[in-house]
Protein backbone atom coordinates (compact mmCIF):
# COMPACT_ATOMS: atom_id res chain seq x y z
CA UNK A 1 0.00 0.00 0.00
CA UNK A 2 1.05 3.58 -0.53
CA UNK A 3 0.35 6.77 1.38
CA UNK A 4 -0.36 9.65 -0.98
CA UNK A 5 -0.31 13.36 -0.29
CA UNK A 6 -2.55 16.04 -1.79
CA UNK A 7 -0.59 19.07 -2.90
CA UNK A 8 -1.63 22.33 -1.21
CA UNK A 9 -4.93 20.94 0.07
CA UNK A 10 -5.99 24.13 1.85
CA UNK A 11 -5.00 26.30 -1.10
CA UNK A 12 -7.17 24.17 -3.39
CA UNK A 13 -10.05 24.61 -0.94
CA UNK A 14 -9.92 28.41 -1.24
CA UNK A 15 -12.39 28.08 -4.12
CA UNK A 16 -15.18 27.08 -1.74
CA UNK A 17 -18.22 29.29 -1.22
CA UNK A 18 -17.95 31.35 1.96
CA UNK A 19 -20.63 33.26 3.92
CA UNK A 20 -20.58 37.01 3.43
CA UNK A 21 -22.68 38.19 6.33
CA UNK A 22 -24.00 36.97 9.66
CA UNK A 23 -25.19 33.39 9.87
CA UNK A 24 -28.95 33.17 10.29
CA UNK A 25 -30.90 30.31 11.85
CA UNK A 26 -33.53 28.32 9.97
CA UNK A 27 -35.66 25.27 10.75
CA UNK A 28 -37.29 24.96 7.30
CA UNK A 29 -35.16 21.96 6.36
CA UNK A 30 -34.48 23.41 2.93
CA UNK A 31 -31.12 23.60 1.16
CA UNK A 32 -30.60 26.87 -0.70
CA UNK A 33 -27.67 26.72 -3.14
CA UNK A 34 -27.23 30.49 -2.78
CA UNK A 35 -26.56 30.24 0.94
CA UNK A 36 -23.64 28.69 2.81
CA UNK A 37 -23.10 27.64 6.40
CA UNK A 38 -23.75 24.65 8.60
CA UNK A 39 -26.53 22.09 8.64
CA UNK A 40 -27.84 19.71 11.28
CA UNK A 41 -28.62 16.54 9.34
CA UNK A 42 -29.78 13.01 9.89
CA UNK A 43 -26.93 11.17 8.16
CA UNK A 44 -27.94 8.70 5.46
CA UNK A 45 -27.16 5.01 5.84
CA UNK A 46 -23.90 3.96 4.19
CA UNK A 47 -24.03 0.43 2.80
CA UNK A 48 -20.77 0.29 0.86
CA UNK A 49 -18.10 -1.69 2.68
CA UNK A 50 -15.77 -1.28 -0.31
CA UNK A 51 -15.80 2.52 0.00
CA UNK A 52 -15.16 4.59 3.11
CA UNK A 53 -18.08 6.63 4.46
CA UNK A 54 -17.37 10.35 3.91
CA UNK A 55 -18.80 10.99 7.39
CA UNK A 56 -16.28 8.61 8.92
CA UNK A 57 -16.79 5.75 11.35
CA UNK A 58 -19.15 7.48 13.74
CA UNK A 59 -19.31 6.18 17.31
CA UNK A 60 -22.62 7.86 18.19
CA UNK A 61 -25.86 7.64 16.21
CA UNK A 62 -28.18 10.55 15.57
CA UNK A 63 -28.00 13.94 13.89
CA UNK A 64 -24.74 15.81 13.38
CA UNK A 65 -23.62 19.21 12.14
CA UNK A 66 -21.84 19.37 8.80
CA UNK A 67 -20.45 22.20 6.71
CA UNK A 68 -22.01 23.04 3.38
CA UNK A 69 -19.24 21.32 1.35
CA UNK A 70 -20.01 18.01 3.07
CA UNK A 71 -23.75 18.45 2.59
CA UNK A 72 -23.16 19.23 -1.08
CA UNK A 73 -21.05 16.05 -1.40
CA UNK A 74 -23.77 13.91 0.20
CA UNK A 75 -26.42 15.42 -2.09
CA UNK A 76 -24.21 14.70 -5.09
CA UNK A 77 -23.73 11.09 -3.97
CA UNK A 78 -27.52 10.82 -3.64
CA UNK A 79 -28.02 12.07 -7.18
CA UNK A 80 -28.61 10.02 -10.33
CA UNK A 81 -24.93 9.95 -11.31
CA UNK A 82 -23.98 7.96 -8.19
CA UNK A 83 -27.02 6.77 -6.25
CA UNK A 84 -24.87 5.71 -3.30
CA UNK A 85 -27.09 7.11 -0.54
CA UNK A 86 -30.41 8.73 0.10
CA UNK A 87 -30.38 12.50 0.47
CA UNK A 88 -29.80 13.50 4.11
CA UNK A 89 -32.65 15.03 6.06
CA UNK A 90 -31.94 18.62 7.17
CA UNK A 91 -33.28 19.52 10.62
CA UNK A 92 -31.95 23.06 10.95
CA UNK A 93 -29.23 25.33 9.65
CA UNK A 94 -27.14 28.44 10.22
CA UNK A 95 -26.39 30.06 6.86
CA UNK A 96 -25.71 33.33 5.08
CA UNK A 97 -25.59 34.61 1.54
CA UNK A 98 -22.37 33.47 -0.07
CA UNK A 99 -19.65 34.10 -2.61
CA UNK A 100 -16.98 31.84 -4.09
CA UNK A 101 -14.81 34.83 -5.00
CA UNK A 102 -13.81 36.09 -1.55
CA UNK A 103 -10.41 34.37 -1.64
CA UNK A 104 -10.01 34.43 -5.43
CA UNK A 105 -7.16 36.93 -5.63
CA UNK A 106 -5.37 35.61 -2.54
CA UNK A 107 -5.49 32.10 -4.01
CA UNK A 108 -4.23 33.29 -7.41
CA UNK A 109 -1.30 35.15 -5.83
CA UNK A 110 -0.31 32.17 -3.69
CA UNK A 111 -0.64 29.71 -6.58
CA UNK A 112 1.61 31.92 -8.73
CA UNK A 113 4.17 32.26 -5.93
CA UNK A 114 4.10 28.51 -5.35
CA UNK A 115 4.56 27.72 -9.05
CA UNK A 116 7.48 30.15 -9.30
CA UNK A 117 9.14 28.62 -6.24
CA UNK A 118 8.69 25.08 -7.57
CA UNK A 119 10.09 26.07 -10.96
CA UNK A 120 13.12 27.70 -9.32
CA UNK A 121 13.61 24.86 -6.83
CA UNK A 122 13.40 27.39 -3.99
CA UNK A 123 12.53 25.22 -0.99
CA UNK A 124 12.52 28.19 1.40
CA UNK A 125 9.94 30.06 -0.66
CA UNK A 126 7.86 26.90 -1.05
CA UNK A 127 7.80 26.50 2.75
CA UNK A 128 6.91 30.19 3.17
CA UNK A 129 3.96 29.95 0.76
CA UNK A 130 2.71 26.82 2.53
CA UNK A 131 2.96 28.58 5.88
CA UNK A 132 1.01 31.56 4.50
CA UNK A 133 -2.09 29.66 3.44
CA UNK A 134 -1.96 27.20 6.35
CA UNK A 135 -1.69 29.99 8.92
CA UNK A 136 -4.39 31.99 7.15
CA UNK A 137 -6.83 29.11 7.61
CA UNK A 138 -6.02 28.72 11.29
CA UNK A 139 -5.83 32.44 12.09
CA UNK A 140 -9.11 33.30 10.37
CA UNK A 141 -10.69 31.37 13.22
CA UNK A 142 -10.36 32.41 16.83
CA UNK A 143 -6.69 33.35 17.09
CA UNK A 144 -5.06 35.83 19.47
CA UNK A 145 -2.80 36.81 16.58
CA UNK A 146 -5.67 38.00 14.39
CA UNK A 147 -7.80 40.92 15.48
CA UNK A 148 -8.86 42.24 12.06
CA UNK A 149 -11.08 39.47 10.65
CA UNK A 150 -12.42 36.70 12.84
CA UNK A 151 -14.48 34.19 10.89
CA UNK A 152 -14.31 30.75 12.48
CA UNK A 153 -17.07 29.72 10.07
CA UNK A 154 -14.68 30.36 7.16
CA UNK A 155 -12.01 28.24 8.83
CA UNK A 156 -14.34 25.27 9.30
CA UNK A 157 -15.80 25.56 5.79
CA UNK A 158 -12.36 25.67 4.17
CA UNK A 159 -11.36 22.59 6.14
CA UNK A 160 -14.62 20.90 5.17
CA UNK A 161 -13.98 21.70 1.52
CA UNK A 162 -10.43 20.35 1.75
CA UNK A 163 -11.71 17.08 3.18
CA UNK A 164 -14.47 16.69 0.60
CA UNK A 165 -11.87 17.32 -2.12
CA UNK A 166 -9.79 14.53 -0.59
CA UNK A 167 -12.77 12.17 -0.45
CA UNK A 168 -13.42 12.94 -4.11
CA UNK A 169 -9.92 11.67 -4.86
CA UNK A 170 -10.65 8.56 -2.83
CA UNK A 171 -13.72 7.96 -5.01
CA UNK A 172 -11.59 8.47 -8.13
CA UNK A 173 -9.08 5.91 -6.83
CA UNK A 174 -11.89 3.45 -6.10
CA UNK A 175 -13.37 3.91 -9.57
CA UNK A 176 -9.93 3.20 -11.04
CA UNK A 177 -9.87 -0.19 -9.32
CA UNK A 178 -7.70 0.69 -6.34
CA UNK A 179 -8.51 -0.31 -2.76
CA UNK A 180 -8.99 2.74 -0.55
CA UNK A 181 -7.48 1.91 2.84
CA UNK A 182 -7.65 5.24 4.67
CA UNK A 183 -8.63 8.87 4.19
CA UNK A 184 -6.80 10.94 6.80
CA UNK A 185 -7.14 14.61 7.69
CA UNK A 186 -7.44 16.86 4.66
CA UNK A 187 -4.53 15.70 2.54
CA UNK A 188 -3.59 12.04 3.06
CA UNK A 189 -4.93 9.09 1.08
CA UNK A 190 -3.77 5.49 1.54
CA UNK A 191 -4.46 3.08 -1.31
CA UNK A 192 -3.53 -0.43 -2.42
CA UNK A 193 -2.70 -0.96 -6.06
CA UNK A 194 -0.99 0.98 -8.82
CA UNK A 195 -2.00 4.50 -7.81
CA UNK A 196 -0.48 6.06 -10.93
CA UNK A 197 -3.31 4.64 -13.02
CA UNK A 198 -5.63 7.04 -11.19
CA UNK A 199 -3.43 10.10 -10.56
CA UNK A 200 -0.58 11.92 -12.22
CA UNK A 201 2.48 12.15 -10.01
CA UNK A 202 3.95 15.56 -9.31
CA UNK A 203 3.71 18.75 -7.30
CA UNK A 204 0.95 20.44 -9.31
CA UNK A 205 -2.37 21.14 -7.62
CA UNK A 206 -4.30 18.38 -9.46
CA UNK A 207 -1.46 15.88 -8.97
CA UNK A 208 -0.53 13.56 -6.09
CA UNK A 209 2.78 12.62 -4.56
CA UNK A 210 3.98 9.89 -2.23
CA UNK A 211 3.65 10.86 1.42
CA UNK A 212 6.85 10.98 3.43
CA UNK A 213 7.15 10.05 7.07
CA UNK A 214 8.60 12.26 9.79
CA UNK A 215 12.14 11.25 8.81
CA UNK A 216 11.66 12.00 5.13
CA UNK A 217 11.29 8.42 3.85
CA UNK A 218 8.63 7.54 1.25
CA UNK A 219 5.60 5.96 2.91
CA UNK A 220 5.24 2.52 1.32
CA UNK A 221 4.20 -0.45 3.40
CA UNK A 222 2.83 -3.97 3.19
CA UNK A 223 0.30 -5.76 5.36
CA UNK A 224 1.01 -9.36 6.34
CA UNK A 225 -1.82 -11.75 6.97
CA UNK A 226 -1.93 -13.02 10.56
CA UNK A 227 -1.49 -16.71 11.27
Amino acid sequence: MTGLDVNAAYLCAFTTHLPIGRLEHSTTGRYDTKRVGFYLIAPPLWRHAHLLNPLGARQEPGPLWVGEPMLRLLLRLAGPNYGLVKAPTIHESWTSGSSEGLLKYLRAALVEARDDALHAGNDVKIADVKAMYAKFVSMIGESVHNREITRPDWMHLIRSQAFTNLWGRALKAHNAGLTVVAVLGTDELHVAGDWRQAFDEGTGLPQMKIKHDSEGYPLHYTVKESG
